[in-house]
């Protein structure tokens, strides 16, 4: 059967089951948030030329983000414009639709539902960081390392590396980066943990002494020499006691003696 979206129709349902998959046509929308920005809808990005308005890439960042992918609009207008007056805030919210809708291709993209501004509310919707929170919570919540291992591999990077300063980004970005932290300690993948934190003191010493236990002394020389250096210039102290004995242990394998490395 054949419909048309005419006479009387309504043009905003026709689009709408077009979304939802009645003409077998369900719109699939991809958002990466981790590492990146990212949008695309039935398997086609959007270009960053397409992006022609600042606010209009800000606005999907924020729904993204939102639980269930939705804003009441004052929060939206709040975030974006806080020192317009309201009449002009909903003006650039209109554009903001509007230029997002053109930069995808789709108007079902954002839905404006009285006070509710949504992403893509009748679409199959993926977005990287919520899909990662809700694998790392899981194998973190079970204390399974494969399942850990396997959830570190979904974290592409930190939160939208280009907001860095957006006050909006910071707890989610924060908050997935220690759910990542977590989950490499949980696998027990300490040289991915030093990679995103050199001072990070357990991992370190895991690897020395992975490589005390093998008889490897420089191995053990070296990655002692990484995070002192690391803790002095991060933190301003000294490798706990612990880890220096590591160290020594791994000294007296040779003719070499400590020199000074317990000060803090």
């Amino acid at each position: 059967m054949r419909f048309a979206c005419a006479g009387s129709f309504n043009r905003h349902r026709c689009r709408t089951m077009v979304a939802r998959g009645i003409w077998g046509a369900e719109m699939r929308v991809e958002v990466d948030l981790l590492g990146q920005f990212r949008v695309s809808v039935d398997g086609r990005a959007a270009s960053a030329a397409a992006w022609r308005r600042t606010s209009s890439v800000t606005l999907v960042k924020l729904l993204a983000l939102a639980r269930r992918q939705r804003l009441h609009r004052e929060q939206v207008m709040d975030a974006l414009w806080p020192d317009l007056e309201p009449e002009a805030a909903a003006a650039n919210l209109r554009k903001a639709v509007h230029f997002t809708r053109r930069a995808l291709g789709a108007h079902e993209i954002i839905a404006l539902d009285g006070e509710i501004v949504a992403l893509a509310p009748d679409a199959e919707i993926a977005i990287d960081a919520a899909l990662f929170e809700v694998e790392a919570t899981a194998a973190l919540q079970a204390g399974d390392k494969v399942a850990s291992e396997r959830a570190a591999q979904r974290y592409g990077g930190d939160l939208l590396p280009e907001d860095r300063y957006a006050e909006w980004a910071e707890e989610p970005r924060q908050r997935l980066r220690e759910l990542h932290v977590r989950l490499l300690e949980v696998a027990g993948l300490w040289e991915r943990l030093l990679a995103v934190d050199p001072a990070d003191e357990r991992a370190a010493r895991a690897l020395m002494q992975a490589a005390l236990d093998v008889g490897n002394r420089g191995e053990v020389v070296r990655q002692f020499e990484r995070l002192r250096e690391s803790l002095r210039v991060d933190l301003g102290v000294g490798p706990q006691a612990a880890t220096v004995a590591i160290y020594e242990k791994a000294l007296a394998l040779g003719d070499a003696q400590p020199t000074g490395i317990a000060k803090r």
